[in-house]
């Protein structure tokens, strides 16, 4: 018996072969970089040829590789016979065509931006300027979704401006202005991905002329903007609003904001306390909104005037008015040990009995706090309502410890549903109650 079974321990194992595992027959067919060695240089270069025979774009693909083996001199003439076609071609890409063509367009960028700026970065250079130029004349040939078309070229700002730190920054950022007038509309999306790779004297060049340059469109005002942030130039993008508009809570954030990145704390709070939001008209004698960007600039700027006294009384009448949870953790963040307990506590008390339900209960439930959350659902029983996807998700919380809480949240909202005559979510959420055993 103990050699049968000795055999069928063997029988049974795998295979070992120099102490490895022999490759299973189904990992040998998976199309990898390491089972396709195998085939050799040749049986490989014959399937290619054979596939490209089929695909356009393959084909160009491989002619453009086998070109930069032969150098960078060759390598450009065929991207400048491909640009050539783009900046020609007049013909609509219709939704068939999509998948290919946008391969094709990405393929071109990579071997400019990889290929040949290995061999002649002046070149790639060059060659991607043009690239980014024939967007406007590709796009119009373009009506499907644009996504993917606008992510190639965005990706293709990227790769110049990374280049863009071996060129001179005054002929860059000349350059660069002068594609930016030109077409606006499309360098307001590529432009972040450009300037997050170029060296600074890059933008604060083209800042400088795009300044001088006469004629200016309200369509630049966003282009400014960005060259003004990469620039870390706070004055020029304030310059980009007129005096009014900074008088406007959401605006005032945004330069504030910037001042305070900068070190410049005295003119964030100027900036902030000229836009603080303004009471209603005296008969109504309603407070006034409150932005709440400007509200989160305005305790940064006081938590850095070191005001921050002041800085938690006005997150906690934030926490009061809204049910933050930011604001609520950010004020109980700042407390020392044992009176976050007290703030905590005193947070779930507001929640319970603020005015509209739902808004106070999602406060309990997602801060979480259950047991407080359970205790709100039963002591206002005729006040419950939720969201039907709200309820069930909140109910599969509850249901192990304040399983009644549970029953009741899904009642009320089966209620809510039958009353809008949604009767296929009524019978599902009363379908859950029932599962619940009280």
């Amino acid at each position: 018996m103990r050699a049968e079974r000795c055999a069928l321990d063997l029988l049974l194992k795998p295979r070992i072969i120099g102490g490895m595992k022999r490759p299973s027959v189904g990992s040998q067919k998976k199309v990898t970089v390491e089972n396709l060695v195998r085939l050799g240089p040749e049986r490989l270069a014959e399937i290619l040829v054979g596939v490209a025979e089929t695909r356009a774009d393959l084909k160009r693909r491989l002619r453009m590789e086998l070109a930069a083996e032969q150098g960078p001199a060759v390598l450009t003439a065929e991207i400048d016979k491909r640009l050539n076609s783009l900046e020609a071609s007049r013909g609509q890409i219709t939704w068939r065509q999509r998948p290919a063509f946008i391969r094709d367009l990405d393929a071109l960028r990579e071997l400019i931006a990889v290929r040949l700026a290995a061999l002649d970065v002046s070149a790639a250079i060059d060659r991607l300027w043009r690239f980014l130029d024939t967007a406007q004349q590709v796009g119009s040939r373009y009506r499907e979704r644009r996504s993917e078309l606008d992510d190639v070229f965005q990706r293709a700002a990227g790769d110049l401006g990374g280049m863009l730190c071996s060129a001179p920054p005054g002929p860059a950022a000349a350059t660069l202005v002068e594609r930016l007038t030109k077409y606006p509309s499309g360098w307001k999306a590529w432009l972040p991905a450009l300037l997050a790779q170029a060296p600074r004297p890059v933008s604060e060049d083209a800042l400088r002329f795009m300044a001088e340059r006469r004629g200016a469109e309200p369509r630049w005002i966003p282009l400014i903007r960005q060259l003004a942030d990469a620039a870390g130039d706070v004055d020029a993008f304030r310059a980009t609003y007129p005096a009014e508009a900074l008088l406007t809570p959401s605006v005032a954030a945004e330069v504030a904001r910037r001042f305070l990145g900068a070190d410049r704390i005295d003119e964030a709070g100027e900036v902030l306390r000229a836009a603080v939001p303004k009471p209603g008209p005296a008969r109504r004698r309603e407070p006034a909104p409150v932005d709440a960007a400007w509200e989160s600039v305005w305790i940064d700027y006081l938590e850095r005037a070191g005001r921050a006294d002041e800085a938690q009384a006005v997150r906690w009448a934030s926490f009061e008015r809204t049910l933050s949870i930011e604001r609520a953790r950010a004020f109980i963040g700042q407390l020392a040990d044992f009176d976050d307990v007290e703030a905590e506590a005193s947070a779930f008390a507001v929640a319970a009995n603020y005015p509209d339900f739902a808004t106070g209960l999602r406060f309990l439930m997602e801060w979480p706090s259950f047991v407080e959350a359970a205790a709100m659902i039963e002591r206002h029983s005729d006040e419950v309502q939720a969201r039907p996807d709200e309820a069930e998700l909140w109910a599969a919380k509850l249901r192990r410890r304040h399983p009644r809480a549970a029953h009741l949240l899904l009642r009320k909202a089966a209620e809510a549903a039958f009353r809008r005559r949604d009767f296929k979510t009524c019978d599902r959420l009363t379908a859950e109650a029932e599962t619940i055993g009280l």
